[in-house]
């Protein structure tokens, strides 16, 4: 009875391996090979669009991670009515990356924070402060707010990404805060099922060197293998703890 029990929770496992593997290769196959929308949008943005895909595919729902890279995310949302805070909601299509660009001692992840929650005399808004040891989550990511330069261009960074500052204090490890970042955007991709190909960078959206160091450095490129990474470890995680769940509630 025991083998017998034992060869179906083996025979079990395998099917969730197998359906899990189906679907997992479905969804890359078709994220790989999405178009991209041709009407109604400017010209100047052809290039850094969202690709195509139906409306109800994409997230609108605000869903509070905990941690990312072991790092605990601190929810400090900027009060309703701060003109940083617009509070509209929208579809999340990007991920967003930008640096800080204040090289000053004390200017961390807290300090932004601070600013942003009791500073209301600025419109400019973003989503995620990160530095070496910390992450600020200031504006929902289903609201829009007002960093990415491009107004309300449709499927632009401002209507549609969720925004990351890189802090570049000296105070801190940069390095450090590289790996924090994109081990919070790898966790945001996978979370609001999207793909690496989503996390664009400020400058993808206006004509502006941001963010700054990385583009400087001649580094882009070898961020986006990073956030790449953080993606698939998060992917792998996510499909192990669904197979987990899946096991547990067949026993």
């Amino acid at each position: 009875m025991k083998i017998r029990k034992l060869r179906k929770e083996i025979l079990i496992l395998m099917c969730i391996f197998a359906g899990t593997a189906v679907v997992l290769t479905i969804y890359l196959i078709a994220t790989g090979n999405q178009k991209q929308p041709v009407s109604e949008i400017p010209t100047s943005t052809m290039s850094v669009i969202s690709e195509e895909r139906p409306a109800s595919l994409y997230f609108v729902t605000n869903e509070e991670i905990s941690s990312a890279g072991g790092i605990e995310v601190i929810h400090s949302y900027i009060p309703w009515g701060s003109p940083r805070r617009p509070g509209e909601v929208r579809e999340i299509r990007y991920i967003t990356v930008h640096e800080t660009d204040n090289r000053s001692s004390g200017a961390d992840a807290a300090a932004h924070n601070s600013l942003l929650v009791n500073n209301t005399t600025d419109s400019t808004g973003w989503h995620y402060t990160v530095d070496d040891h910390s992450i600020y989550h200031n504006i929902p990511d289903n609201e829009i707010s007002w960093n990415a330069g491009d107004n309300r261009t449709k499927y632009g960074g401002n209507m549609n990404g969720i925004g990351i500052e890189i802090c570049v204090n000296l105070s801190s490890d940069y390095e450090q805060s590289l790996r924090n970042a994109a081990a919070l955007i790898g966790k945001l991709l996978v979370t609001y099922d999207l793909h690496p190909k989503d996390a664009r960078f400020h400058q993808d959206f206006m004509d502006k060197v941001c963010p700054h160091r990385l583009i400087t450095e001649g580094r882009t490129e070898w961020f986006e293998g990073m956030i790449e990474g953080a993606y698939y470890d998060c992917l792998k995680q996510k499909i192990k703890d669904t197979v987990n769940r899946e096991y547990r509630s067949n026993e």
